[in-house]
């Protein structure tokens, strides 16, 4: 009987002592976790030093307002200007041309490279600056910053503001 009694003392704490072990083992064989061995900049396709996403950023936007070294950069409501920002390039559609660029580096820290576009002639003298002005202060862009819903792109003398293209109006 006094066996009995002893061992009925010792079983939970012989139990939780099981289940303490089994959390310190590790998780089980098959797990949801990638391997170490995987993820951007990794394995057969894409190996470290190849360009990666910019995080936050990555879409389609719509130009909203903004401004440069000259001032404010004022569009008609009736122009959509867009930018697409996909992987380590930029592209979209500008008042009379598209363009597109490279992109590298993080959002706090970006580099644009060279602004390229095709060259149709605008039909407006105030369409034509605008396009120029807006390609020169999408080359200095430094900084993207996505907040709430919307991307702000900021570098010397630089604010572009940007709406996702999700908000044109449908019809």
């Amino acid at each position: 009987m006094i066996k009995k009694s002893v061992f009925a003392k010792f079983t939970p704490l012989l139990a939780v002592s099981l289940l303490a072990l089994a959390a310190c083992a590790g998780p089980a064989e098959s797990s949801d976790e990638p391997p170490l061995d995987s993820g951007p900049g990794m394995g057969v396709e894409e190996t470290p030093g190849d360009a990666m996403p910019i995080e936050g950023i990555e879409g389609t936007w719509l130009y909203a307002d903004g401004s440069d070294p000259s001032g404010a950069l004022t569009l008609d409501d009736a122009v959509t200007v867009t930018l697409t920002i996909t992987g380590d390039g930029l592209a979209g559609e500008s008042t009379c041309n598209n363009y597109s660029a490279t992109l590298a580096g993080a959002p706090d820290e970006l580099t644009v490279g060279p602004v390229i576009s095709t060259k149709r002639a605008c039909t407006d003298a105030a369409l034509t600056d605008f396009e120029t002005r807006y390609l020169a202060a999408l080359a200095a862009t430094s900084t993207a910053i996505p907040t709430g819903g919307s991307l702000v792109l900021q570098g010397n003398g630089v604010n572009l503001n940007f709406l996702p293209s999700s908000s044109l109006p449908l019809g």
